[in-house]
């Protein structure tokens, strides 16, 4: 065997080593442990979730929004972002919100419709239809405003408040609610409230050419609530015509107490018809064109007699066999050939405003039809009390005959 060197004994240079060996581990462990100290754990090395990614990354919380500053009329209310919606009773359309510009407002009824979408300075122009609550929704970068009006307004009554001789006054109220409407005028008419849909109740009150210029009374009954109004009747001038009518025609028709008596009983009925349904739709449409032979009022002297008639229509000459169209939507009451007017429709276009057409050489209609603006309803012809081929065109509220023109611009 190897024998050790000399001077190194072997049992102190075996302790030598060992104590070596101890060192070196004790360091060794306190490195690891060092080390050990400076690395995250495997807890601290897990990457943050989505939630916790956007807790860190959340800015810091905004200002609340300011409130909303609501005009009332002669008052200002505030509402807060978010809140529950408060109630502002009104009690006149001027009291009706006004909100500062740059605002997105939306106004639903109570039965949820929307009855305004627009921006909050067109608010002025808003009129409900109707008395009871709406609810406004007002929103600007991302705050949303709510609050409720809730109207209760006065009956409110318009009309055109002067008309000229042989026109139509057209009355419109707001805020009835279901109350009973009457109006009685010292025009010698008593016009009759129909619902219009809206909201609104609408009468026609026409005024006879007959009429002599003044201010008239008009007085409007709702419940418990009485309103009256003046209604100025401008003089207009009506033109003075001769006409020189066959003699044999003129006692076949004009003069023929047959012929009246068939009108009495077959035509003159049908102007107390009045449907509750606005059929006519904008301005009415002249039913054929040509010539005015015969203007609306007209004084009329026939042949030798000294007591002039009134022309209660307009007279336009076409030739014989022209289409002859509905000058609106509306329901024919009457479409018959008769001894006076010859041809003659009827045409009922609601609320009692009512079309005639006479002298027609042929029929396209019935009684009971529904005719529609610019349909066919007949040709142009020279039956009954005529001298030519031509179409009389007349329009009445009822058993009064108003002027058609006003009726064509700017319609009724």
């Amino acid at each position: 065997m190897i024998g050790w060197k000399k001077g190194y004994p072997r049992k102190g240079g075996f302790h030598m080593k060992r104590h070596l060996v101890r060192v070196l581990a004790l360091a060794a462990a306190f490195l690891l442990t060092a080390c050990a100290a400076r690395l995250p754990s495997p807890e601290a090395r897990r990457a943050p979730s989505t939630a916790e990614s956007a807790v860190s990354a959340a800015p810091e919380a905004l200002e609340p929004a300011p409130p909303l500053a609501v005009s009332l009329g002669d008052r200002a209310e505030l509402v807060e972002a978010g809140a529950e919606a408060p109630v502002f009773p009104v009690s006149d359309p001027a009291e009706l919100p006004l909100l500062p510009g740059g605002y997105a407002v939306t106004v639903t009824d109570a039965g949820g419709g929307t009855v305004f979408a627009g921006e909050s300075g067109e608010l002025g122009g808003f009129l409900p239809a109707r008395n009871g609550g709406y609810a406004y929704e007002a929103a600007a970068g991302g705050t949303l405003y709510r609050f409720t009006v809730d109207c209760a307004f006065p009956v409110q009554l318009s009309l055109n408040a002067a008309a000229r001789q042989g026109e139509t006054v057209v009355l419109r109220t707001l805020y009835a609610d279901g109350a009973e409407l009457s109006a009685e005028s010292d025009l010698g008419f008593s016009p009759r409230f129909f619902s219009a849909g809206d909201g609104s109740q609408i009468a026609l009150l026409p005024v006879r050419y007959t009429t002599p210029a003044g201010v008239y009374g008009l007085t409007v009954t709702a419940g418990d609530e009485v309103l009256t109004r003046e209604i100025v009747v401008e003089q207009r001038e009506f033109e003075v015509q001769y006409l020189e009518m066959d003699a044999a025609t003129a006692e076949e028709t004009a003069l023929s107490a047959a012929a009246n008596a068939e009108w009495e009983e077959k035509v003159e009925p049908l102007k107390a018809v009045a449907d509750p349904v606005q059929y006519w739709e904008g301005p009415f449409l002249q039913p054929v064109s040509g010539e005015i032979t015969t203007q609306f009022g007209c004084i009329r002297y026939t042949n030798d007699d000294p007591t002039p008639s009134r022309h209660g229509g307009i007279d336009i000459a076409a030739k014989t066999g022209t289409d002859v169209l509905a000058a609106n939507n509306g329901r024919v009451l009457f479409a018959e050939r008769i001894q006076l007017t010859g041809n003659t429709v009827v045409i009922e276009h609601g609320y009692g405003l009512k079309s005639f057409y006479y002298h027609m050489d042929s029929l396209s209609v019935s009684a009971g039809d529904a005719v529609k603006k610019g349909d066919k309803i007949g040709e142009v012809g020279t039956t009954g009390y005529s001298t030519g081929p031509h179409l009389h065109f007349a329009l009445a509220v009822n058993n009064v005959f108003v002027n058609p023109w006003t009726a064509f611009d700017p319609g009724i």
